[in-house]
């Protein structure tokens, strides 16, 4: 790999992870002030009609984006970029009129949906404020797989950014005037910030397509581009649509399980609100790293497959399970110890400490799950990762159905912790006997476990200071547990190359 190509490389990556963090941030904030102008039932609400609008862009998108940034990068690759614009613009056609349709049935439908399926009314504003959504999201998509496939990350990172910038102004001059007044209505005004932000991003990176240049005729038909980017999507499009369907089912049927459990269903709601709306994005947010080191890893070790370099892919799976393992440790450590200050500072008053606390269990899983999710696809194992996936889903709604009457959200919080190491668990028997891999316990497992203990066991200690500033309590705590762990991850994996995640860096000859 030539210097030059190596920097581009490293160019793109930094740009996707520090518009990836700049937007995450930006989210973050959003959601924290959101949660404080809606309240645990308001959150909640908001919860029961995001499954709907993610199941619907989910399978739309998911695998034409994948398809177009694949068909884009061959034909650019061969130097026939005047067939990538057309094939981009198929694709858009193709998801604009798809998404149109579904938005027209979101608005349709939406009555019965909201008050048969969701089993609450209120949501029915909600989803008509979605449907503008579904084409312009659908469509974008395209455009962004465009640039992933041209290896130009800029368009779609400043995209996102202005995405968040604009919801972000929705919710402070609009949604934040109207809450005290209608819940409903202000539920409704949050969702409708999608749509503006949806509406930015598209301008944005539908700008910067329209400079891009054919430099010549395109010698494919729109009929063969559209055959070709179907053939490839439908089968993506299918999983997300099985994995989409079993997340919505979970959401729906969960307050009726929490009122099973001797909830009221005003409670069940508010219960859905702190654990998806409030706790489970803070538990996530360090999938900002994961899900950068997933996307590369895809073509990386689907290079190194193709080309026979299997000393190379094996190098790769390890280094990125061993970077999983520990991030999820670590975090786990974090959220264990600061959880009841962190659910009281971001939220006061809203109860979500406790939440916050036994979720973090969550994190050992969730972030390798991520990663091996990367792996299963530069495998080809797509088929058996979403069968992994419905064993895991399968597990939690069977605590969701027959344990939240008995132990209530202690059922759900332990059935999401099982369902995720299950599939993760799952995972890593493929990634093995697929390639033959050497578990390395002790970088894996051991190492990673020693310093979430340490950093849990420092941390208890610093909580232990008296004072009633939950503010010093929590940055004094803070700072203990982030000395400690950079300390013994120095020590522990001080050879670990963390850019040779990202920049592929082909150092392992066969």
């Amino acid at each position: 790999m030539s210097k030059g190509k190596s920097e581009t490389y490293k160019a793109g990556a930094v740009k996707l992870m520090a518009a990836a963090l700049i937007v995450r941030i930006l989210g973050f904030v959003n959601r924290i002030y959101m949660s404080n102008i809606l309240g645990a039932e308001g959150m909640g609400l908001f919860q029961l009609a995001s499954p709907v609008y993610s199941l619907i862009i989910l399978t739309l998108t998911s695998g034409v984006s994948v398809s177009v940034s694949g068909m884009t990068a061959r034909e650019r690759a061969e130097g026939r970029n005047a067939d990538a614009v057309r094939i981009v613009r198929t694709a858009f056609a193709i998801l604009l009129i798809s998404g149109g349709i579904c938005g027209v049935l979101l608005v349709a439908f939406g009555k019965e949906i909201s008050v048969m399926f969701l089993r609450d009314g209120r949501a029915y504003y909600s989803l008509i404020m979605l449907a503008p959504c579904i084409p312009i999201v659908a469509s974008a998509s395209a455009v962004k797989g465009y640039f992933y496939g041209a290896s130009n990350v800029t368009p779609t990172a400043v995209s996102q950014i202005a995405e968040q910038i604009v919801r972000i102004a929705v919710i402070f001059f609009v949604a934040d005037k109207i809450a005290d007044e209608n819940l409903a209505y202000a539920c409704a005004v949050a969702t409708a910030s999608a749509a503006f932000g949806e509406m930015a991003n598209l301008l944005v990176v539908g700008t910067a397509f329209l400079k891009e240049k054919k430099r010549g005729k395109p010698g494919i038909t729109r009929r063969k581009a559209a055959c070709s980017i179907l053939k490839t999507a439908t089968p993506v499009s299918l999983n997300r649509l099985a994995i989409s369907s079993m997340s919505m089912i979970e959401t729906v049927i969960l307050p009726m399980r929490f009122t099973a459990g001797g909830l009221d269903y005003k409670s069940g709601i508010e219960t859905l609100g702190r654990i998806s709306g409030m706790a489970m994005p803070l538990i996530s947010f360090p999938t900002l790293i994961t899900s950068s080191v997933a996307t590369t890893l895809v073509p990386a070790i689907a290079g190194s497959v193709s080309a026979g370099n299997y000393k190379l892919a094996d190098h790769r799976i390890s280094e990125c399970l061993k970077m999983g393992f520990l991030l999820g440790f670590i975090f786990f450590g974090f959220f264990y110890v600061l959880g009841s200050c962190a659910g009281e500072l971001l939220y006061p008053g809203q109860n979500v400490g406790d939440v916050l606390t036994r979720l973090s269990y969550c994190c050992i899983f969730m972030y390798v799950e991520q990663i091996m999710a990367g792996i299963m696809n530069g495998l080809n194992k797509q088929g058996t990762s979403l069968i992994t996936s419905a064993a895991g889903y399968a597990l939690t709604m069977a605590f969701i159905w027959f344990g939240i009457p008995v132990m209530g959200v202690r059922a759900y919080i332990l059935g999401t912790i099982l369902g995720m190491a299950v599939t993760a668990v799952l995972n890593l028997c493929v990634i093995v006997k697929t390639t033959g891999l050497s578990a390395d316990v002790t970088n894996w497992i051991l190492k990673p476990f020693a310093v979430s203990a340490c950093c849990i066991l420092v941390g208890k200690g610093a909580l232990c200071i008296q004072s009633d500033n939950i503010f010093l309590r929590f940055g004094l705590c803070s700072c203990v547990c982030g000395l400690t762990t950079a300390l013994l991850v120095a020590k522990m994996f001080r050879n670990f190359k963390w850019g040779d995640l990202i920049w592929r860096k082909d150092q392992i000859r066969r």
